[in-house]
């Protein structure tokens, strides 16, 4: 039996559990295919990072709050691919579960009192996005920079049950 479990463990390409796959779902939108970001972030969320409790825990290798920042970037609809270290980061837009997040950002260090998102006409059908707009203006590329967010504003996804065209 341990051998039949340690063979078909090699046969997974990608494990979101552990830290070698996190940006695997969220690539597809710099291959400017954001459709296929939006359905598999949405399908990773529901497959790892849904139903955690106490008892279970995550689902894979937890170690130093990497996968439960991962968990929180996923459902919220932003992923940095180079984890914040480029001079000019830019941010990935995923398929948040919510329909309304807002963050406080820290006056001492940037001008934005808070970022919202919203999702309208979210639901576990609607993953995709239909159109964006930030502070009332189009965003057409699914990507917002380090330093939109945190001047702050309002992001708008409007989702849909079928991908943008």
């Amino acid at each position: 039996m341990a051998s039949r479990i340690q063979q078909d463990s090699y046969r997974i390409p990608v494990n979101f559990g552990n830290q070698p796959s996190i940006q695997t779902s969220n690539i597809f939108t710099l291959l400017e295919r954001a459709d296929l970001t939006q359905f598999w972030t949405r399908n990773v969320v529901k497959t790892t990072f849904s139903g955690l409790s106490p008892a279970t825990g995550y689902n894979g290798d937890e170690d130093q709050g990497l996968m439960g920042s991962l968990n929180v970037l996923l459902k919220i609809g932003l992923f940095q691919m180079n984890g914040g270290t480029d001079k000019d980061a830019v941010y990935q837009i995923g398929s948040p579960i919510f329909n309304k997040i807002t963050i406080d950002l820290n006056p001492a260090y940037y001008s934005g009192k808070t970022f919202v998102i919203r999702a309208q006409n979210n639901s576990s059908e609607n993953v995709y996005i239909k159109n964006i707009r930030y502070n009332n203006k189009a965003v057409e590329d699914f990507t917002l920079s380090h330093q939109q967010i945190t001047n702050g504003g309002e992001l708008i996804l409007e989702m849909s049950d079928q991908p943008k065209s």
